[in-house]
């Protein structure tokens, strides 16, 4: 898998739309093959709770969370059609749902992870560091494209990827990973990055 590149974000500094909807993104549901080896390894491989199930216009579905907070995160829901198509461009990252990522605590989490994915054969491992974030991708049962990562403490242009080497210590990974990122265009503290963009969304508020 090679490097990608960003292209020049163009400079904006236009404030949030006032127009715009109250709303945040809430929870995703996609439709699977196998609904019993979906369920095992989004609850027994990555933690996930069931919090309801049932059947409901003609399929049966799901719903898992890892926030009492959220009734679902996750619905997995009968119904994926055979025969689709891989993508065309990259074999790991899907033809329809190009990828569902999950935060994770820390480097050793991601290090720990890795381990448990090999454990249970998980198919198409790949760590990928981003410079913003350190990744690991893998495939779900389905064959759906997951990201497991960890942010950095830094921001350059998107889209950036090199192959991560998670047998490195915590030190190491950290050391490659500043000095490449302090070198590319656009280079800043994700604190400020954060600051910067949050300026120009249309940020969700609750009870409005």
């Amino acid at each position: 898998m090679t490097t990608s590149v960003a292209t020049k974000p163009e400079a904006s500094t236009a404030a949030p739309n006032s127009e715009a909807p109250n709303l945040m993104f809430s929870h995703m549901g996609f439709a699977v093959k196998d609904m019993a080896k979906m369920e095992d390894f989004y609850t027994r491989v990555l933690g996930f709770t069931v919090t309801d199930r049932g059947h409901a216009v003609g399929m049966d579905l799901i719903f898992l969370s890892r926030d009492p907070q959220d009734h679902h995160q996750l619905v997995l829901v009968s119904g994926k059609p055979d025969n689709i198509p891989p993508n065309p461009f990259n074999a790991q990252f899907g033809s329809v749902i190009n990828q569902i990522s999950f935060r994770v605590g820390s480097l050793d989490s991601l290090r720990k992870l890795q381990k448990v994915l090999e454990r249970e054969n998980v198919q198409n491992i790949f760590p990928a560091n981003h410079g913003i974030a350190w990744s690991i991708y893998c495939h779900d049962p389905d064959g759906n494209n997951l990201e497991l990562f960890v942010d950095t403490e830094w921001y350059f242009p998107q889209p950036f990827l090199i192959p991560l080497d998670l047998t490195q210590s915590n030190d190491a990974i950290y050391k490659q990973t500043k000095e490449m990122a302090v070198e590319q265009p656009g280079f800043e503290m994700s604190t400020d990055w954060r600051k910067r963009i949050g300026a120009r969304m249309n940020r969700f508020v609750p009870g409005v």
